[in-house]
């Protein structure tokens, strides 16, 4: 796998310290993973996020990197763990997804995302379980920045039969499933401008017809960004495109969620080739104009980790760097 950049040139460069755990107290956690995925273990997969809190000390969202990538490493080496039964395999895609996420911003993140590449291209163990397909897709979602342009192209041809059918799709899909499929759509960065283009006006589609609106004010923030998380600049969609989408979403209820997308979608770049239209930002900044949280994401003042992890959907691993270019 290609090498992968630390971080894409206006992504930023803050820390949230997190935790500091001892060598001891790791080995412990670690051997509670053992437990679990290990030959012969037997403890209980559902138990295991609760257990390792109470021995780290700290909740999940404080453990650093230096804890993190290690469990990654632990829980790709009993990746065949995953296999022994649906709860397993839940639990497995649960906790490397968040270990590894965002795939990317520490030291040997190529190598632990071709193995988990490797194991995507298994495929599911438990595939006629949903709550497998529901997790399968968050750790995909997870990993996504750190899957290179061919690797994600796969992932979008076996998300678009689903999410852009040829012909009206009769199957009945779980709709939370359906929700982390598009979330994991949404997270390809890599994708071609024309594909994300496609994607953002059948999501446009369905937030008109009031469904699924958080998730689909997410992921048409993703897809929208005038910002990529870790994309190039080159794969930004027009600001055309993005002005279009904002002037949509202004004549809509003004939710929490969809403002945070308009935000996201018309936030300034000082660069002409990426804002929107002049007229469109004056839009937002009116509807904006009496939350000052707002115009500063607006105006690109807010560039901290917290709104990173805004965008990425939840928040980033504690210690991360992603260093401005």
């Amino acid at each position: 796998m290609t090498a992968h950049p630390v971080a894409s040139p206006d992504t930023l460069s803050t820390i949230r310290p997190g935790a500091v755990i001892s060598s001891e107290t790791q080995a412990q956690a670690e051997e509670l993973i053992s437990q679990v995925f290990g030959k012969g273990g037997e403890s209980l997969p559902e138990q295991l996020p609760a257990r390792l809190e109470q021995v780290l000390g700290v909740g999940r969202l404080s453990w650093p990197l230096g804890t993190v990538r290690p469990f990654a490493d632990k829980l790709l080496a009993f990746a065949d763990g995953r296999r022994k039964n649906p709860p397993h395999e839940v639990r497995w895609l649960n906790l490397t997804g968040f270990c590894l996420r965002p795939g990317f911003g520490f030291p040997g993140d190529d190598f632990r995302i071709e193995q988990a590449r490797r194991i995507y291209a298994s495929g599911l163990t438990f595939g006629n379980q949903v709550q497998c397909e529901i997790d399968w897709w968050i750790f995909c979602g997870r990993i996504a920045g750190g899957l290179n342009r061919n690797q994600q192209a796969d992932i979008f041809q076996r998300l678009s039969p689903v999410l852009l059918p040829k012909q009206k799709n009769k199957r009945r899909l779980n709709q939370s499933l359906y929700r982390e499929m598009w979330r994991t759509a949404a997270s390809l960065e890599l994708l071609p401008q024309q594909t994300k283009t496609q994607l953002g006006e059948a999501i446009m589609d369905l937030v008109k017809r009031g469904e699924m609106l958080e998730a689909a004010a997410w992921c048409l923030s993703r897809l929208g960004a005038r910002k990529l998380f870790s994309g190039p600049i080159n794969l930004v969609l027009s600001p055309a495109t993005a002005s279009r989408w904002v002037e949509a979403l202004l004549r809509l209820p003004h939710t929490p969620a969809l403002l945070d997308a308009v935000v996201h979608i018309a936030q300034q770049t000082g660069d002409t080739a990426r804002d929107v239209a002049p007229a469109t930002l004056e839009s937002v900044r009116r509807v904006c104009e009496t939350n000052p949280k707002l115009l500063r994401e607006l105006a690109g003042e807010a560039d901290d980790l917290a709104a990173s992890g805004r965008v990425f959907g939840e928040e980033l691993p504690a210690g991360l760097v992603l260093a401005n270019a």
